[in-house]
């Protein structure tokens, strides 16, 4: 997860497919699973049904979780292998970081979506091409990537209103469907061995000796509560007492509602992912509007609003439990990637790692609705939900 700060208003950015640019975008994403993410073997799984549907020019919305920066190469994969070209939903970070970025997504048939913001020219330009049926879709119900590859976080119901709003005006010789998909990156063994090192940084990055004698668990505990303890000092004025997860949702908490009561939102019960969304939207429409013009004091307040907002996100992306529940190495190997993302700056990937990609039963979404006799709005949560059963269930189904 990087903060990202937005330095003009957002200008939406279309997909411009072309075939032409196929092959070097393939020899791109395969160069950066081998050489960025270090994935040497990949295995693909259930993607015959997704591939007919494609061939038989059906509509189809593919919603795998996304537990990392490798997933869309991970999907141009199975694309290049079936012979289909996917096309993405992807946040306006991606493009506004460099032409040459923006240049690359586009031609490969990725559009951008304001996360923040109501954008209906993302989400017209997802309709039209679930109902022109000419390229599956994907989109990550989840938005954000949080490093866990054993849990799945709240789905955004927004998926699903895209989906069931295009099957709506679908032509009468076509059908709708869903398609969950799970995908799980491991690592060799030999990732144990980096362990010592890596947090010999981390440590040293709050100088602090490092604790090289100490079980590698106990070690990144250690770390997150002094971590914790800076965080807690610098907002809330003293390091807290208490258990370590409830320390992470006591803070997240005083952040989001202190800013909630500064620009006078009511939460009315939402989720964390989707109050936070809510006061960025705010935030960023302030900071983008050309009148009036802003003081520089007011400028500046507004980043550091932005910049609580950010800290309150990586504070619900460490749930906590989730190592010490299991301490597996591709736990470890995970939680370690995390702290260096967010303490270090930087994505690193110094050991092998194997990733998995499976697709789950195709979901009709058309007796989807006649079964429950449900239609496009009153259908929104209960595809929701099922969505998220597939893709759990997906998720931990055993390796070949």
């Amino acid at each position: 997860m990087n903060i990202f700060r937005p330095q003009r208003p957002y200008e939406f950015c279309p997909p411009k497919y072309a075939r032409w640019f196929q092959p070097l975008l393939h020899l791109l994403s395969g160069w950066f699973l081998k050489h960025k993410f270090n994935i040497g073997q990949i295995t693909v799984r259930g993607d015959k049904p997704l591939a007919h549907l494609v061939q038989e020019r059906q509509s189809v919305l593919v919603t795998p979780n996304h537990a990392d920066h490798a997933d869309p190469s991970l999907l141009l994969h199975v694309g290049r292998r079936n012979r289909f070209a996917f096309h993405f939903m992807a946040a306006r970070e991606g493009f506004e970081r460099s032409r040459l970025n923006r240049f690359v997504l586009q031609r490969s048939g990725a559009f951008s979506v304001d996360r923040e913001g109501a954008d209906l020219a993302s989400i017209k330009t997802a309709m039209n091409i679930l109902r022109e049926c000419r390229h599956p879709l994907v989109i990550f119900p989840e938005g954000e990537i949080y490093h866990h590859h054993e849990e799945l976080d709240a789905l955004n119901d927004g998926v699903a209103t895209i989906l069931l709003r295009a099957v709506e005006k679908l032509p009468a010789d076509k059908s709708g469907y869903a398609v969950p998909a799970a995908i799980r990156i491991t690592h060799a063994p030999a990732v144990t061995a980096t362990f010592s090192s890596r947090l010999d940084e981390l440590e040293k990055r709050i100088t602090w000796k490092p604790a090289s004698r100490m079980d590698a668990v106990d070690r990144i505990y250690r770390l997150g509560g002094a971590l914790l303890s800076i965080k807690e000092e610098e907002f809330m004025g003293e390091s807290q007492k208490g258990k370590l997860v409830e320390r992470i949702q006591r803070l997240q908490r005083f952040l989001v509602e202190q800013l909630e009561q500064k620009h006078g939102l009511r939460h009315a019960n939402d989720t964390v992912p989707s109050r936070i969304k809510a006061l960025r939207q705010i935030i960023r429409k302030q900071l983008t509007a050309t009148d009036p013009v802003l003081s520089r004091e007011r400028e500046e307040g507004l980043y550091d609003d932005l910049d609580r907002l950010f800290v309150a996100q990586q504070l619900y992306s460490y749930p906590g439990q989730y190592l010490r529940q299991n301490p597996t190495s591709d736990r470890i190997a995970e939680t370690i990637l995390k702290l260096e993302e967010d303490v270090l700056e930087k994505e690193n990937y110094p050991a092998a790692r194997t990733a998995e990609v499976i697709f789950g039963d195709p979901i009709d979404v058309g007796h989807f609705l006649r079964a429950g006799n449900l239609n496009c709005k009153t259908g929104v949560r209960p595809m929701t939900e099922l969505l998220r059963r597939r893709i759990r269930e997906l998720m931990v189904q055993r390796r070949t």
